[in-house]
């Protein structure tokens, strides 16, 4: 009786040490969960009208570029600002948010050190990052092989920023619903938009942008012009071609 007891006492003794060994194990797996470490959440910082015309200029030689046309929205990277443009009632935009990139560590365009933008497919989250940084004086490192890599997420809707840490973008894009299929699509310049901007003496500087498959976007700027703030945004409809954004003084 003595023995069966005691075997009894021992099989219970192994088994809640199981238990306990699982238990502890469990939050252990649930923190390696293989994503990018949110550092910190503040505040998105924009910038006035003012500040912006005054600080950007000829030398910000990266020109206007759009990034995605979501429903009643563009958004677009001119230099260092990521500029959110909001659609009128005459169907035309106007900026509705500017945000200087460059303090968040963002917004390098030089050599290989361009900048991801990465959408939502509502157009309210965007995680951007450098693809390539230097790390000493002659080399450099990839986004994709940088276990220190800096990156951030644009909360719109929310006006907040997240810092995060680590290269581990393809967990963050599933987890925060971005992804490059929220581009806009690309297609080729028309017979009818080249014969515009050959009649308006205009250069066009990217591929039209679809919008549901019928509106057509696409940026152009005039000949000769160095002011990078020339580049207006067009947009076909319905057989007619309008211009929808061009820069204005406050």
């Amino acid at each position: 009786m003595k023995k069966f007891l005691s075997m009894t006492v021992l099989l219970l003794i192994i088994v809640l040490a199981g238990c306990q060994k699982d238990q502890t194990t469990k939050p252990k797996q649930k923190t390696n969960t293989n994503d990018a470490k949110v550092v910190k959440t503040e505040k998105l910082e924009t910038m006035s009208y003012e500040d912006f015309y005054e600080n950007i200029g000829e030398e910000d030689w990266r020109n206007l570029d759009i990034i995605q046309v979501a429903d009643q929205k563009i958004t677009a990277v001119i230099g260092n600002y990521f500029l959110v443009l909001n659609e009128k009632k005459d169907h035309t935009y106007k900026i509705d948010k500017i945000i200087n990139l460059h303090p968040y560590g963002m917004g390098y365009y030089y050599s290989e050190e361009s900048t991801m933008f990465y959408p939502s497919k509502d157009g309210e989250k965007y995680l951007i990052y450098n693809e390539c940084r230097y790390f000493s004086k002659d080399q450099t490192i990839n986004a994709k092989d940088d276990k220190e890599l800096k990156s951030i997420v644009i909360d719109l809707k929310k006006d907040e920023v997240t810092y995060r840490k680590g290269n581990h973008l393809e967990n963050l894009k599933k987890k925060e619903g971005l992804s490059e299929n929220n581009y806009p699509k690309i297609a080729k310049f028309s017979k009818d938009m080249k014969q515009y901007a050959k009649k308006k003496k205009y250069e066009l500087m990217t591929n039209f942008y679809l919008k549901s498959g019928k509106d057509r976007f696409w940026v152009m700027q005039p000949f000769y012009e160095e002011n990078i703030l020339e580049g207006r945004i067009f947009r076909y409809h319905e057989g007619k071609i309008q211009c929808v954004f061009k820069f204005r003084e406050p």
